[in-house]
């Protein structure tokens, strides 16, 4: 399979989003599958380096799959105006842009949202806020996201050291601690990391976007890691399942209790070996039995 573009799409403060295509050779009878990562990545994590991403694999299975890179990561965004975002930028302004791009280029009505950590924080976030675009999000495919109840000894602690390093030096040095191949910009990891402090997702107008998840009503899989302890324990991942208003909503705890290979952690959960042999197939399955 080979990705085309970037092709660009305009949110309404004017930041022009990156969009990369993995068409299938045979189309299916489908909506597209919008893919969007999470804090510290971009479109590398779903279309790999080499061709050999999540997002191709959806292409091989005849779904139409479209990469996003949020603002402030690989070709979205400009230089120079990072400090003055935040993280509801991704949900309130991101989101809707890049559904709207995906629609138009691809000329369907609706799509569905794969979303990874941060990236299935944001389509859910977007799909409860019930807006005209929000509407337009047939299903949810969400990965290591986990809700805001804050179990844990470790992951408050974390949050505050998270947030105290962006704050001094303007930024989240990812990239020189090995955590992932973009750095975040502060405004945007101070707003996110202030959630997970307070353990909600209240916006700067107050709106509580953890409450208004009983508002997805779409279909939902959801997919956390055995072994994904700090960022997205799966007993996180559970409670944004329950927290959903959908009726077709489907949790898999991939680990070995489950029967699974290994306990896979937050990043393995997409992109080993392992996790094309047995995670893949459980995302092409539910599209296909739900969508095709």
């Amino acid at each position: 399979m080979t990705t085309a573009g970037p092709i660009f799409t305009r949110a309404d403060d004017g930041v022009e989003l990156a969009l990369f295509r993995a068409a299938p050779e045979r189309r299916r009878s489908a909506p597209p599958v919008l893919l969007v990562h999470g804090t510290f990545s971009n479109r590398t994590y779903f279309l790999g380096t080499r061709g050999q991403g999540l997002a191709h694999e959806l292409a091989r299975r005849g779904f139409d799959a479209w990469v996003a890179e949020l603002r402030g990561h690989g070709r979205s965004g400009p230089v120079g105006r990072e400090r003055a975002w935040h993280f509801e930028d991704w949900i309130r302004r991101d989101a809707p842009a890049l559904v709207r791009g995906v629609l138009e280029a691809s000329g369907a009505d609706h799509l569905v949202w794969l979303g990874h950590s941060a990236g299935g924080v944001i389509g859910v976030a977007f799909v409860g806020t019930g807006g005209d675009d929000a509407r337009r999000v047939a299903g949810l495919v969400l990965t290591a996201t986990p809700a805001p109840t804050g179990r844990g000894p470790f992951r408050k602690p974390l949050a505050a050291a998270v947030l105290g390093a962006a704050t001094v030096l303007g930024r989240f040095p990812a990239r020189a601690l090995g955590i992932g191949p973009e750095d975040e910009h502060a405004g945007i990891l101070r707003q996110w990391m202030r959630w997970n402090l307070a353990g909600r997702w209240r916006g700067a107008d107050g709106t509580d976007y953890f409450a208004a998840c009983r508002r997805v009503t779409a279909p939902v899989l959801a997919l956390a890691g055995g072994g994904d302890w700090l960022i997205a324990p799966p007993a996180l991942c559970r409670d944004l399942v329950d927290a959903l208003g959908s009726g077709d909503r489907t949790y898999i705890r991939c680990g070995r209790a489950q029967g699974f290979c290994s306990d896979f952690n937050h990043e393995e959960l997409l992109v080993t070996r392992a996790a094309r042999r047995e995670v893949w197939p459980l995302i092409g399955d539910w599209l296909e039995s739900r969508f095709a």
